[in-house]
């Protein structure tokens, strides 16, 4: 039996090597690049067929390929020139490439990629953080058949070419790219397939427009400037209803027309949104109906047209010392967003960055709120208030129960100094007693729907919330606390 076996084995593999090459090719097609290249032991025939596939993955982050920059540029090489002597059709070229030295290659090797037939090719240019300066890479903007570029740490050049071939490219990844704003224009405009685009702390960019005409197909927008944290370095207007998900991040950021009826994810934080010319106050007026999540960071509350009917909703803000009548147009502000999102499920989180008190009229809050204008308070299903002085909370709580009924409250303390665990439950209790104070002391009118509360604590092994007293809460082990509230009607 084994004899049979042993004589069988080459029979039946040269049966495979006698398969016309186009079907070799397209089995190989089929697997992975590493897949592919182990085929090349299985006998002489099979040593270079790999080579031929229609599709080709090359990385030098490959474990083969680490600490080996010459030979990754050998095998590149000599591949691509094997092709163009036999032949061959190459459908899809994948190449990742992280060494300043390789760059310099894509020169020769992307000119050869359209005779070659290449309709897919994606290019993944991520010099690393040791290489002095930016590389240089203006040739990638003659490569007609990109469908992904994805750079970083690149410089674009400065020399604005005629044309820009983009015509299949799906994918723009920027991430620290010098690009001069002519030539970024040019890209986009020239981009009509484009799906998603990602730009991280770019350089040159002041202005990005996304507009109907040009970006048919475009469904995420991610922008990011973490470097400066200035808004006047770019401004970003758009106007296309086919965006599912927007993500921006420092940037002045107008949207034209109303119509958003595809986007389902909203992030925006430390931006400065567009002055609305009737109310005097930044609006963000669009129609979103299938908006699944909306996140919104910053110092300006604005106000929104739209309202999720579901999903999430999660607002991160900060607090200053802007005196009494801010605080008062502050809250009031506040709660007319709460109430624009109140069909979604909202989380607050409040940064105190006061270092005084400002003083908050209970009475004036909820005649204006409550009961002038005839609103019920929002439902905020988890509030998390971080504040620099514990002294200072009833300032922001006074002022956050007129306006909505958190059901979940989590203190942090952004004080200096080293937070061990005994001074965090020594804080922690003061806090629940001032807590426990000012519901005794408030206003009727506020502390009337609430029928009780719970303090817990976090068991940091079962990832469980469990309930303790106050009294006993040095006994505990507990790091990390919130008040779970209960409220008339709304549980």
């Amino acid at each position: 039996m084994k004899k049979a076996n042993s004589d069988r084995r080459p029979e039946s593999m040269d049966m495979l090597s006698e398969l016309p090459k186009e079907i070799l090719q397209r089995i190989l097609c089929l697997l992975s690049q590493e897949e592919a290249v182990r085929t090349s032991v299985l006998s002489k025939p099979w040593r270079y067929i790999w080579r031929t596939r229609p599709n080709l993955v090359f990385s030098d982050n490959d474990n083969y390929f680490r600490g080996k920059e010459q030979e990754f540029l050998s095998v590149v090489d000599e591949t691509l020139r094997g092709y163009l002597d036999q032949g061959l059709r190459l459908e899809e070229f994948h190449l990742h490439m992280s060494n300043h030295v390789s760059v310099s290659l894509l020169d020769k090797w992307i000119p050869k990629l359209v005779s070659m037939g290449v309709n897919d090719f994606r290019l993944y240019v991520l010099s690393k953080h040791e290489v002095d300066g930016m590389v240089d890479l203006p040739v990638v903007l003659k490569a007609e058949p990109l469908t992904l570029l994805w750079l970083y740490n690149c410089d674009l050049g400065r020399n604005i070419p005629e044309n820009i071939p983009f015509v299949r490219l799906e994918v723009l990844r920027l991430h620290n790219v010098s690009i001069e704003q002519e030539i970024f224009d040019k890209v986009i405009s020239s981009c009509a397939l484009l799906a998603s685009m990602w730009f991280q702390d770019c350089k040159g960019l002041t202005t990005i427009k996304l507009e109907t005409k040009l970006h048919k197909h475009l469904k995420q927008f991610i922008f990011i400037n973490d470097v400066t944290y200035q808004k006047d370095d770019c401004s970003i207007e758009i106007n296309a209803p086919t965006l599912e998900k927007v993500k921006i991040f420092g940037s002045k950021i107008r949207f034209h027309g109303r119509e958003l009826s595809n986007i389902k994810s909203l992030y925006l934080a430390n931006v400065e949104i567009a002055i609305n010319s009737v109310e005097r106050s930044p609006v963000l007026c669009i129609d979103a109906p299938k908006m699944e999540y909306y996140e919104y960071t910053g110092l300006v509350i604005p106000s929104v047209s739209f309202a999720p009917s579901s999903g999430r909703s999660n607002l991160k803000l900060y607090m200053r010392d802007d005196g009494a009548n801010d605080a008062q147009s502050w809250f009031l502000r506040l709660s007319a967003l709460l109430r624009d999102l109140r069909r979604s499920e909202i989380t607050l989180h409040i940064f105190h960055l006061a270092r005084f008190g400002l003083q908050i009229e209970e009475d004036i809050l909820v005649r204006d709120n409550i009961n002038g204008g005839n609103y019920n308070p929002v439902v905020v299903e988890n509030f998390r208030l971080e504040i620099g002085q514990l002294s200072l909370f009833p300032y922001v709580l006074s002022g956050l129960f007129c306006i909505c009924r958190p059901r979940k409250i989590s203190p942090q303390w952004l004080g200096k100094g080293t937070w061990t665990d005994e001074r965090k439950q020594k804080e922690a209790g003061e806090f629940f007693g001032k807590f426990t104070k000012m519901i005794e002391n408030g206003n009727r009118e506020i502390w009337r729907d609430l029928e009780g509360l719970t303090f817990e604590g976090l068991d940091e092994i079962r990832l469980e919330w469990q309930p303790f007293e106050v009294m006993k809460l040095l006994e505990t082990e507990f790091t990390e606390f919130r008040i779970r509230m209960k409220w008339s009607d709304r549980d």
